[in-house]
C-alpha cells in the first residue's frame, strides 16, 4: 500500500480499476476523465478521492452525474493528472471523508461582469465576456504567450466572426473547471458556435472544443433528405487562430506519434499540414460525395509544406510546438486523419487550425439542424530549455489513456445490468462472435472508407449488400440501430479491450454531432429526432445520413384534384395522409436508440450526451402532443406518433419510446418522463387483450413486438428501485405476463417459419435471443409454475438462436451484432446464475377492459365521415384562439 493511502477501515469506498494505454512520457502529465457506477445508498455526496497504485497516489476531483432514488450517488465522474512512472498498472480508486486528501495546485477563478480569469498554477487564462474566441490572453509567467480568434470565411469568401451570446461556468473543480461560450455568426444564416474550455490546475493544458450548428431546418421535399437541400449553409472555410505575440525561434513537429519522431527548424516562418483524404487505400470512396454527386478529395493523404518544400504522407497525426526563449506553446488536434480534411499553418506569428479548411477542393455544407465538434489540445509552458521530449508533450492526445472499473464491481453494485462478471465458459460462443465481428467492424471502416468529418464513428450497414443489385462496395449507415453505442460500451467494460471503447466513443460523438437533427423549426415529429439507417439494400447516394434520397425515389405521381381545391375538406385530405409522398420521410419513433448514450455520459462525464438523452425523451413527448401540429386546431389530443403509426399492435415504435423516458427519468428523476410511459403502456397494452386478434405471428410485420416488451420489463426493474409498487406497476407486470404466456403457447423458432420471411438473414437468428430472453424477464415476475416453463422456453429459444445464428457465413453482419452484443449478452447472464423474483403485489379489483386507441388524425377522419361533427370542426377551425395558441407553441420550439 503507498504511503498516502489510507487504511481499509477509513475508506469509504475502494473501486478496483484498470489502467489502458501507452506509458505516459517523461515530464508528461495527461488529464483523464472516467465515470464508476457505486452501490446504493452508499456514498450520498462527492468527498475527497485518490487514484492510488503501488507507487503514489494521485488526488482526483469528482462529481455526481447521477443519483439512485434514496438521493444516493449512482455514477460518480473522475478527473485525474497522470504523471510519469504513475505504477498505476495495478490501480483504485479511493473514496474517503470529505477533506482528507487536498490537490497540491487548484485553480483560481475570478469574475467580473467583463471578463472571467483562470489561473491554473502554471498559466493565466483571460476570457472576454463580450467576445466569442477561446482566450483574450494566455500567458505564463509574466509572459503573454497568444491571443486567439475564430474565423469563418462564407461562400463568397467573406470573412466573418462570431457574436457572442453568454459565457458560463459548466464546472468549477479543484483540477478541472469547463467553461462554455455560446454565440453566433450572423450570416451566413446564422450558424451557432458553442465553444467548451478545459483547464487543469498545476498545468498549462486547455482542452478547446469547437462545435459549430446549422439550427435552421431542412426543406427535405417530399420527405427527402439529399445535400444541397434549401435549410443548408455553403461556407468555405472555418479556423482558429492563435496570433503568437512574439516571433518563435523554433518549431518543432511530429506527424507520427507511433514512431516517436520529430523534426524542427530555427526561426521558420512558413509551415502546414493538410489532410485531404483518409489516406486509405479507398479514399476517394463515393461515400465522400457533395451535392453534386462528386468527391471533392484531390488526393491520397496529407501534404506537408516546409518553407517551399512539399513532401507527402498518407494518415497525419500531428504535434506542433513553437518556442521562444524558454516559453513554449504546443498544439495537437486529435483524430486529425479521421475528420478530414484538417488542417495546420504557421505563417510568421500566427498558427492556424483549419477544423473546416478553405484548402478543400470545393464549400462545405452544413445541412439543417447538423453540427459538427472539433477537439483541439492546447500546452501553454515555460520550459529552460526545448527539448525533444518536451516538444512531444502532446502525443498522448493521439493514443490517450483510459480507465474503467474492473467488471466484477460493475456486476456487485448492480448500477448496469446484471452482465458484467460472466464465468468464461457461460460467454464462450458469445466471445467467440465478438472477437470475429470486431476485426470485421474495423475492416468495414476501411472498405468504405467510413472516414471525414460527417462520417467518422458511424458504422458501414454491410448486411444491407446482400440484396444490394449494384456495384459493391454499398455505401450504407446504420446510424446506431439497436443501440450499437449500447452493445459497444458494455463489451468494453466486460472485457477491457480497448477498440470496444474506441468504437462506442467515435459512434456515441458521431450520433450526437450528426444522426440527431438539431433544430426547433420543423414539424414536431421530427425537431429533436433521431434519423434510421439508410435505406434497406439502396445506396446512400447523396443523403448522407438522413435515410431517404432522391435518387432512389419512384416516379412522382400526379397530386390529384383535391390538392387544387381550397376547401376545408380538401386541407384535411393533404394534412391527414399517412406519408407525405410514395417514398419519403424523416425521424420516427422505431428508431430511438438512447442507452448507449446514457451510459456513454455517465462514463465520460460528457454534457452533449446528456443533452442528448433528454432531447430524445422530449421528442417523444412533443411528437405525441396533438396542440404541436397544425391538426391541433380541430383536434388537441394525442398524435399517437410515440407509439408508431400502427396501434393495433405493441412494437418496437412504442418500446423505443418508453425505453428513451426511462433512460431520461433515470438520468434526471422528472416525474414527466415516468408518467409519459405509464400512459403509452396503457395506450398499447391491456392485461385481458384478445392477442391472437393482434396477429402477432404475421413475423414480417409483427416480430417488434418484443422490443416492446423488453421495454416492459425495463419499466418494472425501475420501478422497484424506486420502490413504487403501484397500480402501475401491477398493470405492466400483469400485461407482460399475460403476452408471455400467449408466447408459450404460440411462439415457435423464426427459422420454422422461414416461408414467411421475405429475407431469411442472420439477423432473424439474433431477434431470436430477443425473443427468449422477454420469456426470461416474464419469468421473474411469475407464479412458480409459469416461471419454470419461461426460463425452460427461453433457454430452448436462445439455443436454437445460437445454432441458426452460427450457420450463417454472415453472422458478423452489423445487424445481427447489433442485437447479439445485447442480447446475447443477457442471454450468458439469464444462465449463470437464477434470476431474482420480482415483487408481485396483491390487488383486489381488476384492470377493467381494454379500451382502444385512437390517434389524431384517424379521430379526425371519423369527425369528417360523420356530418353532425361538421359544426364542431367548423367552430374550431375558424376559432382564432386555436390558431394564436398553435402559433405560440410554434414559437416557444423554435426559441
Amino acid at each position: 500500500m503507498p504511503a498516502d493511502s489510507l487504511p481499509e477501515s477509513e475508506t469509504l469506498l475502494r473501486i478496483p480499476l484498470e489502467l489502458m494505454g501507452p506509458a505516459v512520457r517523461h515530464g508528461n502529465l495527461q488529464p483523464v476523465c472516467f465515470g464508476v457506477p457505486l452501490p446504493k445508498g452508499r456514498l450520498m455526496q462527492p468527498g475527497s478521492a485518490v487514484l492510488a497504485g503501488t507507487q503514489q497516489c494521485v488526488p482526483a476531483q469528482t462529481q455526481a452525474t447521477n443519483y439512485w432514488p434514496d438521493g444516493s450517488i449512482r455514477w460518480l465522474l473522475v478527473d485525474a493528472l497522470l504523471s510519469e512512472n504513475v505504477g498505476m498498472d495495478s490501480c483504485w480508486l479511493e473514496l474517503t471523508p470529505p477533506g482528507r486528501h487536498s490537490c497540491p495546485h487548484s485553480i483560481d477563478l475570478q469574475q467580473s461582469s467583463a471578463r472571467i480569469e483562470i489561473k491554473t498554477g502554471v498559466a493565466r487564462f483571460v476570457i472576454d465576456r463580450g467576445q466569442l474566441r477561446p482566450f483574450e490572453r494566455a500567458q505564463t509567467g509574466k509572459q503573454n504567450l497568444c491571443s486567439s480568434r475564430i474565423k469563418l470565411a462564407d461562400h463568397k469568401k467573406r470573412v466573418h466572426q462570431p457574436e457572442c451570446d453568454a459565457w458560463r461556468i459548466e464546472t468549477d473543480g479543484p483540477l478541472r473547471t469547463t467553461l462554455v461560450g455560446e454565440g453566433r455568426f450572423v450570416t451566413p444564416r446564422e450558424l451557432r458556435v458553442i465553444l467548451r474550455l478545459n483547464f487543469y490546475a498545476g498545468t498549462g493544458l486547455v482542452k478547446l472544443e469547437v462545435t459549430l450548428h446549422n439550427p435552421k431546418k431542412a426543406k427535405h421535399e417530399g420527405g427527402l433528405w439529399d445535400l444541397g437541400d434549401r435549410g443548408s449553409v455553403f461556407f468555405e472555410d472555418l479556423s482558429v487562430e492563435f496570433d503568437c505575440l512574439h516571433q518563435h525561434d523554433r518549431l518543432s513537429w511530429s506527424l507520427t506519434p507511433e514512431q516517436n519522431e520529430t523534426s524542427s527548424s530555427d526561426s521558420l516562418k512558413n509551415w502546414s499540414v493538410y489532410q485531404d483524404s483518409s489516406g486509405g487505400e479507398n479514399w476517394n470512396s463515393v461515400n465522400h460525395v457533395n451535392h453534386e454527386g462528386e468527391v471533392p478529395s484531390r488526393f491520397q493523404g496529407y501534404q506537408l509544406k516546409i518553407g517551399d518544400d512539399e513532401s507527402t504522407g498518407w494518415r497525419a497525426l500531428p504535434t506542433v510546438t513553437i518556442c521562444r526563449a524558454g516559453e513554449r506553446i504546443s498544439l495537437a488536434v486529435p483524430e486529425f486523419w479521421q475528420h478530414f480534411p484538417t488542417a495546420i499553418s504557421i505563417q510568421d506569428e500566427t498558427v492556424r487550425v483549419g477544423l473546416f479548411p478553405g484548402e478543400q477542393n470545393g464549400l462545405f455544407e452544413l445541412q439543417g439542424g447538423e453540427q459538427k465538434t472539433h477537439t483541439i489540445w492546447l500546452e501553454f509552458a515555460s520550459c529552460d530549455s526545448c527539448h525533444a521530449e518536451t516538444n512531444n508533450s502532446l502525443h498522448w492526445v493521439h493514443r490517450p489513456l483510459a480507465l474503467r472499473p474492473l467488471p466484477g464491481w460493475c456486476d456487485s453494485v448492480r448500477t448496469l445490468p446484471q452482465f458484467c462478471g460472466l464465468e468464461p465458459q457461460t460467454t464462450q460462443k458469445l466471445d467467440t462472435l465478438l472477437d470475429e465481428s470486431l476485426q470485421l467492424l474495423l475492416e468495414n471502416r476501411e472498405r468504405v472508407d467510413e472516414y471525414g468529418w460527417r462520417n467518422f464513428g458511424d458504422v458501414f450497414a454491410d448486411h444491407e449488400q446482400t440484396y444490394y443489385k449494384g456495384t459493391k462496395p454499398l455505401v450504407s449507415h446504420y446510424n446506431n440501430q439497436f443501440d450499437m453505442v449500447y452493445g459497444f460500451l458494455l463489451q468494453f467494460l466486460r472485457t477491457g479491450d480497448r477498440r470496444w471503447f474506441d468504437l462506442g466513443d467515435g459512434l456515441a460523438r458521431h450520433v450526437i454531432d450528426i444522426d440527431i437533427y438539431h433544430t426547433t423549426e420543423d414539424r414536431a415529429a421530427y425537431n429533436g429526432g433521431l434519423f434510421w439507417f439508410t435505406d434497406h439494400y439502396l445506396h446512400a447516394e447523396t443523403s448522407t445520413h438522413r435515410t431517404y434520397s432522391r435518387a432512389n425515389a419512384p416516379p412522382k405521381k400526379g397530386t390529384g384534384s383535391f390538392l387544387r381545391n381550397g376547401s376545408l375538406g380538401a386541407w384535411c385530405k393533404t394534412q391527414l395522409s399517412p406519408f407525405s409522398s410514395v417514398y419519403g420521410g424523416g425521424p420516427g419513433a422505431q428508431h430511438n436508440f438512447t442507452s448507449g448514450l446514457l451510459l456513454y455520459h455517465h462514463f465520460t462525464g460528457d454534457p452533449k450526451a446528456r443533452n442528448a438523452v433528454t432531447g430524445l425523451a422530449n421528442w417523444v413527448i412533443n411528437m405525441d402532443d396533438g396542440r404541436q401540429h397544425v391538426l391541433g386546431v380541430l383536434d388537441d389530443g394525442p398524435t399517437g406518433l410515440a407509439s408508431g403509426r400502427d396501434h393495433r399492435a405493441p412494437d418496437r415504435a412504442g418500446g423505443n419510446s418508453i425505453n428513451a423516458l426511462l433512460d431520461a427519468w433515470i438520468l434526471t428523476a422528472d416525474p414527466t418522463y415516468l408518467g409519459f410511459v405509464e400512459r403509452l403502456i396503457q395506450r398499447c397494452v391491456h392485461p385481458a387483450d384478445d392477442v391472437d386478434s393482434r396477429n402477432l405471428l404475421d413475423i414480417e410485420n409483427r416480430w417488434s413486438y418484443t422490443v416492446f416488451f423488453s421495454s416492459i420489463a425495463k419499466y418494472l426493474q425501475v420501478k422497484q428501485e424506486c420502490n413504487q409498487i403501484d397500480e402501475s406497476y401491477a398493470y405492466g407486470q400483469a400485461c407482460l405476463l399475460h403476452y408471455a404466456t400467449w408466447m408459450l403457447d404460440h411462439e415457435v423458432p423464426y427459422f420454422d417459419q422461414r416461408e414467411k420471411m421475405e429475407y431469411p438473414t442472420e439477423a432473424w437468428a439474433a431477434q431470436e435471443l430477443r425473443k427468449a430472453n422477454v420469456l426470461r424477464w416474464a419469468a421473474l415476475h411469475a407464479d412458480n409454475v409459469t416461471r419454470q416453463r419461461l426460463l425452460d422456453r427461453g433457454d430452448k429459444l436462445a439455443d436454437r438462436a445460437w445454432s441458426d445464428l452460427n450457420g450463417f457465413a454472415t453472422r458478423t453482419h452489423t445487424r445481427a451484432m447489433a442485437v447479439v452484443m445485447v442480447e446475447g449478452l443477457l442471454d450468458c447472464w439469464f444462465r449463470s446464475r437464477p434470476p431474482q423474483r420480482a415483487i408481485r403485489p396483491e390487488l383486489c379489483g381488476g384492470f377493467g377492459l381494454p379500451q382502444r386507441f385512437v390517434p389524431q388524425k384517424q379521430r379526425i377522419r371519423d369527425s369528417l365521415n360523420s356530418p353532425r361533427d361538421w359544426p364542431l370542426l367548423a367552430m374550431r377551425a375558424t376559432n382564432p384562439w386555436r390558431w394564436v395558441r398553435y402559433a405560440q407553441t410554434q414559437k416557444k420550439h423554435s426559441r
